[in-house]
């Protein structure tokens, strides 16, 4: 599972003909961006890399008798909803 921090925005893109929709979410994703790189030499001074957030993209489909995600609910029912899809998340660059 991903560790969710934030939920930026959760709303619907598509829906086909068949009644699947389309879903996207934006979510400040932690440990997902290297913020320092390891050091290694001299011995004496070596790290391993550390990692922080990020605001990452997702996109998820829903059959027509799946429940939808809580878009109007709290922020705590949005992280458990999305969290609970296991998603792959998309680095946000802009």
């Amino acid at each position: 599972m991903t560790n969710i921090i934030s939920i930026d925005s959760l709303y619907l893109d598509l829906v086909d003909p068949d009644g699947t929709s389309h879903w996207i979410a934006v979510a400040n994703i932690a440990d997902v961006v290297q913020t320092i790189p390891a050091t290694y030499h001299p011995a004496d001074a070596a790290h391993p890399a550390e990692y922080g957030p990020a605001l990452c993209s997702a996109g998820f489909m829903l059959e027509p008798d799946e429940c939808p995600p809580p878009v109007h609910g709290t922020e705590h029912d949005k992280i458990q909803y999305i969290d609970q899809l296991d998603l792959d998340w998309e680095l946000d660059i802009d």
